[in-house]
């Protein structure tokens, strides 16, 4: 009976951990409820297909040694930037260094460090990854993307260009030579509204559509328990912020732009989000791995059947 009892606990874990999103850019089921709904209407332009940029909301999925991130929504094709740090690991950055080479040990792709060398997270995000990804026309549509090691020197990055074929939007499961892939739909014509004030929520909510990744977890230190995320839209030279972060700032929020005030400074490295109400990060929680499941599992007695 206990064999029995003990194949069946196994069947259930295996057919727990096979069920992966499909990579589309698309809300599918397998997507439990959002970590993270807007908060503020957007001041980058209500997103639509033709133009704007808008973070509606979060989801997050840990399956099959990847994490799964969708940020339902839109980003306009201007090459604003969707910056997402990522902090799953021991050390990181609180507040972030220049590139490497200009005081600082930060990577040099995109020019991303020496406009944000300053910028301060909320107290307890130590930023370990950026993703940057960007989508307009140069020489055709193109959509790329950056994979970045904070700290980890010059060239501690990889990136890729056009990883769509001349389009917009599309899924490329391997977009990055690390394995890292991303989907894009910018189909969205819901969700928050331009202006300054708080969001209709219900309505950030319901968006099903947007930016998606696959991000392998070895690529993120393999961690156990929580990774933290904060994701931000800043403009095409990485200097001046949107009011659109996830999690979301308390409204009425206007732009940050490069002094939290919505100045146009030339960088971003005066802003600290501790100067905002919340925290302008949501946490994605890693479940047991299933060998700890069945581990559970076996340690739990069985009473036997009397003859």
């Amino acid at each position: 009976m206990r064999g029995i009892v003990m194949a069946a606990a196994c069947g259930t874990v295996a057919s727990a951990t096979i069920a992966q999103p499909v990579l589309d850019g698309f809300r599918d089921a397998l997507y439990a409820g959002p970590q993270s709904v807007q908060t503020v209407q957007t001041q980058f332009g209500d997103g639509n297909p033709d133009g704007g940029s808008e973070l509606d909301a979060a989801y997050a999925r840990v399956e099959g040694g990847y994490l799964y991130l969708l940020l339902t929504g839109n980003l306009e094709n201007n090459f604003n930037k969707l910056n997402i740090f990522i902090d799953s690991r021991a050390g990181g950055q609180n507040s972030l260094q220049n590139a490497d080479g200009f005081g600082g040990n930060n990577p040099t792709n995109d020019g991303w460090a020496g406009k944000h060398a300053g910028f301060t997270f909320d107290t307890g995000f130590d930023a370990d990854y950026m993703l940057i990804v960007r989508n307009g026309f140069g020489g055709g549509d193109r959509f790329d993307i950056d994979f970045a090691t904070i700290g980890g020197g010059a060239g501690a990055f990889v990136a890729a260009g056009d990883v769509f074929g001349g389009s917009l939007v599309g899924s490329n499961s391997n977009a990055l030579p690390n394995g890292i892939g991303v989907a894009f739909d910018r189909s969205n014509t819901g969700g928050v509204i331009g202006g300054i004030d708080a969001a209709d929520q219900a309505a950030a909510a319901a968006v099903t559509t947007g930016v998606e990744f696959a991000i392998p977890l070895s690529e993120l230190g393999n961690p156990l328990t929580d990774i933290r995320i904060s994701a931000m839209v800043n403009g095409s030279n990485h200097d001046y912020l949107s009011n659109q972060f996830l999690g979301g700032l308390t409204p009425p929020q206007g732009n940050l732009g490069g002094d939290g005030f919505g100045t146009f400074t030339g960088s971003v490295g005066d802003i600290d989000l501790n100067d905002f109400a919340g925290q302008q990060y949501f946490t994605v929680t890693i479940p047991a791995p299933a060998g700890l499941a069945l581990l559970a599992i076996a340690a739990v007695p069985l009473r036997r059947r009397r003859a």
